[in-house]
């Protein structure tokens, strides 16, 4: 006999609350949404649900975190779930309601940002909550592990982000975008990780385009995860193109202009500037 031929014992069940939801009034779309998220929280990763093909290729499903539907019944929008491995989809569930109930002070994974916001956006769409519950006996429900309302991205966002206005230093890798307007782009300091940017408007998009797998200086609002200062969102308003110059070449030209003529220049700031970029 197979070792799936024994239907398994749930580990939590995912049920969808809200006074108008029932099972056949649910979406395909968005309870595929939901699960997802599930997902992609159990496998602690953190791809975009809402980037489009500049996102680098998903990887496959590791089978040791698959998680699978068991009886879904036609009285509640009520899913139970099995995982192949049940501590660890309830580990990650209750420190995602850990976090949720403390959000200033957690340090959220990626994983668990980009999968409530995910979850968010369903419970928006349909006017419901999205609990996750211990399985109960019976017809009792099991103690809620976690909670996701239309507003818990919102809510834990104000503590979980710093955002700015800066400059980053990055390598450009993908410009374009189907819909809107998008940039790939790799930091200096972490080049295996791609960062999809929005771009402000068309003209810079095609002005990016001419740089492309160069390096440049992106100007624009930006957003940093708070625990770890990892920049999560760019928003590019404009750039400047690498400087070329040496800095040695550069100190040389100060040190010509002569030592004690420096007492009689304005803004020495603003004129080592301008040898620069010239």
């Amino acid at each position: 006999m197979g070792t799936h031929s024994k239907k398994p014992a749930p580990d939590f069940v995912v049920r969808l609350v809200g006074s108008t939801v029932r099972p056949w009034v649910v979406p395909m779309r968005k309870l595929s949404r939901v699960l997802d998220a599930v997902q992609r929280l159990v496998d602690q990763k953190d791809e975009d649900p809402e980037g489009d093909a500049l996102n680098a290729d998903e990887a496959h499903d590791d089978p040791t975190r698959t998680l699978h539907l068991l009886d879904v019944k036609s009285g509640s929008a009520t899913y139970a779930v099995a995982g192949t491995r049940e501590q660890t989809a309830l580990a990650v569930l209750n420190e995602l309601g850990q976090c949720i109930a403390s959000p200033q002070t957690s340090d959220w994974p990626d994983s668990a940002l980009s999968s409530v916001r995910q979850l968010s956006e369903v419970a928006k769409s349909l006017g419901c909550d999205i609990e996750f519950r211990q399985p109960g006996k019976k017809r009792q429900r099991g103690d809620v592990i976690a909670k996701i309302t239309p507003k818990t991205y919102g809510e834990i966002s104000q503590s979980a982000f710093i955002s700015a206005h800066t400059s980053v230093y990055a390598k450009i890798e993908r410009v374009g975008g189907a819909v809107d307007m998008h940039c790939g782009i790799r930091l200096a300091d972490s080049p295996r990780k791609m960062i999809i940017c929005r771009v402000a408007n068309e003209n810079l998009v095609r002005e990016l385009g001419q740089y492309i797998y160069q390096y440049v200086v992106l100007v624009g609002q930006a957003k940093w995860l708070r625990h770890n200062w990892k920049l999560k969102q760019l928003i590019i308003e404009s750039f400047e193109p690498k400087k070329t110059g040496s800095i040695l070449e550069t100190l040389r030209r100060v040190h010509d202009f002569g030592g004690h003529a420096w007492d009689q220049v304005d803004d020495p700031d603003a004129l080592i500037a301008e040898m620069r970029s010239s």
